[in-house]
């Protein structure tokens, strides 16, 4: 019985130890993959960039966007400044859909409530809990349309 509560104490201290965002990538091994991109999506357009990434993205995350650099490290430091220089930048999300490993989130991303800004798809692919891979399409919402159907 000491014995057991020893071991206790013990996983307990190396856990308090750890920091936060380990012990969050951790816990997210056991969520499902719709949880994993809605926390992620939610903490992103909120505009905690590296706690997002951080915690579940995966450290040799691949990239598919040309102007960007593989890696979650290279992703953060692309990211955070832009939103840092952006700050009333804002992500309406309309959607998350999500088919076994992949996960498709259109959002209407505007730098400012009275922009119409853009129509962005972000595609993920998740692996062992973590995302590894993302595509990305944006399309620029324009002042008039051909048709009446609206883009959200």
């Amino acid at each position: 019985m000491k014995l057991r509560f020893a071991l206790a104490a013990a996983l307990l201290a190396v856990t308090a130890l750890q920091p936060a965002t380990a012990r969050a990538a951790h816990h997210a091994r056991h969520l499902s993959n719709r949880e994993i991109v809605t926390r992620f999506v939610n903490l992103f357009c909120d505009h905690h960039v590296r706690e997002a990434f951080m915690t579940y993205v995966a450290p040799n995350y691949i990239q598919h966007n040309p102007l960007a650099a593989d890696g979650r490290d290279a992703a953060i430091a692309a990211i955070e400044p832009f939103f840092a220089n952006q700050p009333n930048l804002r992500c309406e999300i309309q959607r998350i859909l999500v088919d076994g490993n992949l996960a498709a989130v259109h959002y209407r991303l505007r730098s400012n409530p009275t922009e119409r800004g853009a129509a962005v798809v972000d595609i993920l692919r998740l692996e062992n809990g973590r995302i590894v891979e993302h595509w990305d399409v944006f399309q620029p919402v324009p002042e008039h349309s051909n048709n009446p159907h609206p883009m959200f």
